[in-house]
């Protein structure tokens, strides 16, 4: 079974406005554990995705990248993303988990509006390890831009033939109030100002309602759940394949 599974950063990091560079060391420690204890447990491939969190939205931010981006910009805030790379994969390794860096800005680009990337790299690590990639600043046809581990997320479950994806956030689904089990993209659509972002998050990428419609790209060909990564043991329930958090329909 192939499985890709995406950290949230507001999960693995303190993603509130005007932070920079924290990490939650506690929680990524604990899915480390989490995803060690499956691999020994089940006989399964995984792609690992993170969110750029604190290490990368208040760069961009700060920078002005979204509308003027320039190469010292750029240049900090993918080694940001980098330096949030390295914490991750360090956790796993020290959890026996062979954790292999792919870092998006010198691996991705975007063009024409479709991620472009070599799957060889990817297809060779797996044989012997778990391959981490992250949100990051890649070459957005001839202009720099911010590629959201989100959407990597889907484009790796899409092509290499994921069976689930998960979305491990600092939440489950949360419409109007409410916790859901389930949800149909359809219904998302209809009413999409029910799901929104605190205003004291640092966040550039769009929030759960923009995550919930990027995942309508696959859903129906895979399994996926978004679920509260901070509760104990729920990385654990999502990669030994059962349900968890909340699913998303077509």
């Amino acid at each position: 079974m192939r499985i890709v599974l995406k950290l949230g950063g507001a999960l693995i990091t303190d993603k509130r406005k005007g932070v920079f560079d924290f990490a939650k060391y506690d929680v990524i420690n604990r899915i480390a554990k989490e995803i060690s204890e499956a691999k020994q447990a089940e006989d399964f491939e995984l792609l690992l995705v993170h969110g750029a969190g604190s290490f990368g939205h208040p760069y961009v931010e700060k920078y002005d990248l979204l509308n003027n981006p320039t190469p010292v910009g750029v240049a900090e805030t993918h080694l940001a993303c980098e330096r949030l790379c390295e914490i991750v994969c360090k956790a796993l390794i020290d959890n026996g988990v062979p954790a292999a860096p792919i870092h998006p800005f010198t691996t991705f680009k975007v063009c024409n509006g479709k991620i472009v990337f070599d799957c060889s790299v990817f297809r060779t690590l797996l044989k012997d390890f778990v391959p981490v990639t992250h949100g990051d600043v890649v070459l957005i046809d001839d202009r720099w831009g911010v590629l959201s581990g989100d959407d990597i997320a889907i484009e790796l479950a899409e092509k290499f033939g994921a069976e689930r994806l998960g979305f491990a956030s600092n939440t489950v689904v949360i419409k109007s109030g409410r916790a859901l089990k389930k949800i149909s993209i359809s219904s998302v659509r209809e009413d999409l100002t029910s799901f929104t972002v605190g205003q004291d998050v640092s966040d550039v990428t769009g929030g759960m309602a923009s995550k919930l419609l990027k995942v309508g790209k696959i859903a129906g060909k895979v399994e996926v759940f978004i679920f509260s990564g901070l509760k104990t043991g729920e990385v654990l329930t999502f990669l030994n394949g059962k349900d968890v958090g909340t699913k998303v329909l077509p």
